[in-house]
């Protein structure tokens, strides 16, 4: 009986930026990618590697031929868009001999180790990976953009020969760490335990800014109205606190979320949980809803 030798595909793109057009809207006309397959067979997995500054790879493998086309790779699309790891780390800790990319090919244990890392790696999402300004954050937040606009959640027009000049890339500085907390203290300090809870401690920790992607209308909207946060331009769009007055108002979401953690969700939204109420807006200060 014939043995096949288990292997995994590599893909290089040419322009990052281009490439993951290509990947949220097909009808994008450029495929800028680079590969040398050589023997390959249908279901054979893809590994996705883009060009930026360092060199990254998608979280989500593909699969060759699986629609019948030998020649294209087709990627099964997580709900939230795939996520990206450094590519020299990924090399390091899987012990290859090379850049995977100078055999173009993995083969039997390194090929297995690649993609159950990949996969193990494709759900995780932590919003402290958006933040900086280096092209692999760049890439990341337009991919988690799902081709929608942060701005004014539309589709971006990505269709078109110049869909990169119809979007921007809001990034945001990594933000400072909170000091530690005192585990000694000398002084008599009083607990939740013996007294109510503050009302303040309900209230939301918002961040600075929220790094995304704007459509040109949402990028020129804020720029003719002076926001430098992309988090001040959203919260701009919703009432002001009829209570407090403060412009920090949350929408309501209702339902079951579709996310892991509470960390993932958007900074303007309030989740509610599954019971609907008429009350959809949530002062972010003063904690009013109405």
């Amino acid at each position: 009986m014939e043995q096949t030798t288990e292997r995994l595909h590599i893909v290089e793109s040419t322009d990052w930026k281009a490439a993951v057009i290509s990947l949220l809207d097909s009808r994008y006309p450029f495929r800028p990618w680079r590969y040398g397959f050589g023997e390959a067979r249908a279901g054979e997995p893809v590994a996705i590697i883009l060009n930026t500054e360092p060199a990254s790879v998608l979280t989500s493998v593909g699969r060759l031929g699986v629609d019948g086309r030998p020649d294209l790779a087709v990627i099964a699309w997580p709900f939230r868009g795939p996520g990206l790891v450094d590519l020299a780390t990924l090399t390091m800790v899987l012990g290859l001999d090379e850049d995977p990319r100078e055999s173009w090919q993995l083969t039997g244990d390194a090929a297995q180790r690649m993609e159950s890392t990949l996969l193990e790696c494709e759900y995780r999402h932590d919003h402290a990976t958006l933040f900086g300004h280096s092209t692999v954050v760049q890439a990341r937040i337009l991919l988690r953009s799902d081709g929608l606009c942060t701005g004014c959640d539309n589709l971006l027009d990505l269709a078109r020969d110049d869909a990169e000049t119809n979007f921007h890339i809001h990034t945001v500085g990594v933000p400072p760490r909170e000091a530690p907390q005192v585990l000694v203290r000398t002084e008599r300090v009083p607990s939740y335990y013996y007294g109510p809870i503050p009302d303040d401690y309900w209230r939301p920790d918002l961040p600075a800014d929220w790094p995304g992607v704007l459509c040109t209308r949402c990028k020129r909207r804020m720029d003719e109205d002076g926001h430098t946060s992309l988090l001040d331009f959203r919260f701009s769009q919703h009432p002001k606190c009829p209570s407090c007055g403060a412009q920090r108002t949350q929408r309501a979401m209702f339902g079951e979320l579709a996310v892991r953690s509470y960390s993932e969700i958007l900074p303007w939204r309030d989740p509610r949980g599954c019971i609907v109420t008429n009350d959809i807006w949530t002062c972010a200060e003063c904690l009013h809803r109405w």
